[in-house]
């Protein structure tokens, strides 16, 4: 196979009579005939645009760009060298530094609503595209990953969550509390749900350098590690002046 010609992780090439089994990472079969046995015709140029749209051949590397890391935690603590693992070239920042930045990933271990309101409109106006995750309950969220102006992005992500959800009076007060110096009850397990979502902002990050279409753009994703759960919820921009304030949070009465 020529070099510009890679097989993607998880191809099997199977001898089979006078040619060949592929069996493709999506777990299909292509049936390749052969007229001496090699693997050279498994080469032809007619075969590569069917091997591409069957996803058996490999991705171009991750473009050029620094990834950075914003926040501590057990889920920046994981993304960090998962993401160097797989080339992307990744450094530790803080979300008040975006200069140099391809793309920022947001982490904390549970939600900081007023700064990452503040942080959606700083990277929309820098055109940094930004992906987040934390904890909420014993459960971790990752993103909508916004990658560009017209992308879902944080503000729009709890504004749906406001209009939508029974208690938005208590969610505003809840985050209001986080926002003050609040912070729930340690999970022992908290690192489990942590190295999934790490995982899945991970595959959204390295899709976005190497060219394709990430699957947590437009998409909040919910991962359980108590029950093994992975909940995707698609998210839309919301227009421009809808419901852009908050209901005002409860008040604790005595």
């Amino acid at each position: 196979m020529d070099e510009d010609m890679r097989w993607a992780g998880g191809v099997s090439l199977i001898p089979a009579g006078d040619g060949w089994l592929v069996h493709t990472p999506a777990e299909e079969f292509l049936a390749v005939e052969s007229e001496d046995g090699g693997e050279s015709d498994l080469s032809a140029p007619e075969l590569r645009p069917v091997f591409e749209a069957e996803g058996a051949l490999a991705p171009p590397p991750p473009g050029p760009g620094i990834v950075g890391i914003a926040g501590d935690g057990p889920l920046a603590d994981t993304l960090h060298p998962l993401l160097a693992e797989t080339g992307v070239a990744v450094r530790r920042t803080t979300e008040d530094d975006l200069t140099g930045l391809a793309v920022l990933v947001a982490c904390a271990p549970w939600l900081p609503d007023r700064r990452w309101t503040e942080l959606d409109a700083r990277c929309l106006a820098a055109g940094l595209p930004w992906h987040r995750g934390h904890a909420e309950g014993r459960r971790w969220y990752t993103g909508p990953f916004r990658t560009r102006p017209d992308d879902a992005g944080y503000v729009d992500t709890r504004i749906r969550r406001l209009a939508a959800g029974p208690w938005p009076a208590e969610l505003a007060a809840y985050w209001q509390w986080l926002d003050e110096g609040g912070h729930p009850e340690p999970d022992p397990a908290g690192a489990l749900g942590a190295t999934l979502a790490a995982a899945l902002i991970a595959v959204d990050v390295r899709a976005w350098l190497c060219g394709d279409d990430p699957p947590g753009r437009g998409v909040q994703t919910g991962v359980d590690a108590a029950t093994g759960r992975v909940g995707r919820h698609p998210v839309l921009p919301v227009p421009a002046g809808l419901m852009r304030e908050a209901p005002e949070p409860l008040r604790a009465t005595r």
